[in-house]
């Protein structure tokens, strides 16, 4: 069965890492080790969901677009039909940017600085599915690891990361990206990554993604952190 799943992670395993963390050694799934650790995970629910839709983000500051329209695809939820796709239903980096979406922040403003943390929870909510957000200042590593492990063993739930490169050692700062996968042997957390071309899934320490997620975000002078969503 282990061998089965091998070919089903081919698909983000196409970019090679371009440095490593200061703090504990990242490790990418397309790492040897990472492979590993990901066939001994614990709680891998909505990683062939997330990946099967996972695009990368069209631009730099889309991170926030690709990772709500990956997600939504994964929930099975009702989908809207793009021109172009008609009469097939998806939703992409365009088509999150609804009327409502547009009023919270347009996107042509997106395209110039990214969505905050708020606004990425809104977005889903105008989308059909219910949201809610945490800045990493207001949770400890404790209730990081339950948060994970709780919405990772439900269907119906996803979660999404707002975190800074710079504290584990890769190039860049502000980002967004789905969380897939948790490993209780080693306390690391499977993050994809909408930057296809820059970098593969990343396992990460609790500890690290933490520290990277307390980071300021300047769009909102407040910590960044996590995106719960629920069907």
């Amino acid at each position: 069965m282990k061998r089965l799943m091998l070919p089903a992670l081919a698909g983000l395993m196409m970019a090679a890492p371009m440095m490593h963390a200061s703090a504990d050694e990242l490790i990418y799934l397309t790492d040897d080790k990472g492979t590993e650790i990901f066939m001994d995970a614990e709680f891998t629910g909505p990683y062939f969901e997330l990946a099967s839709y996972l695009e990368s983000e069209h631009i730099l500051t889309f991170c926030g677009p690709a990772s709500i329209a990956a997600t939504m695809n994964s929930l099975g939820v009702e989908r809207p039909q793009p021109y172009r796709l008609y009469p097939w239903g998806l939703f992409t980096q365009e088509t999150v940017f609804t009327p409502e979406n547009q009023k919270v922040k347009s996107y042509a403003m997106v395209e110039h600085d990214g969505l905050i943390l708020s606004q990425i929870a809104t977005f889903f909510e105008n989308l059909g599915v219910k949201a809610k957000y945490h800045h990493a200042n207001n949770f400890d590593e404790a209730w990081l690891r339950d948060t994970i492990k709780a919405a990772l063993a439900d269907p119906d739930k996803r979660l999404v990361a707002n975190y800074s490169r710079k504290p584990i050692g890769q190039v860049g700062d502000g980002h967004v990206s789905p969380i897939a996968a948790y490993d209780e042997d080693t306390d690391r957390v499977l993050v994809l990554d909408v930057a296809k071309y820059k970098y593969p899934p990343v396992w990460m320490t609790i500890e690290d993604l933490r520290t990277a997620m307390a980071t300021i975000d300047s769009g909102s002078n407040k910590a960044r952190g996590l995106v719960v969503v629920s069907k």
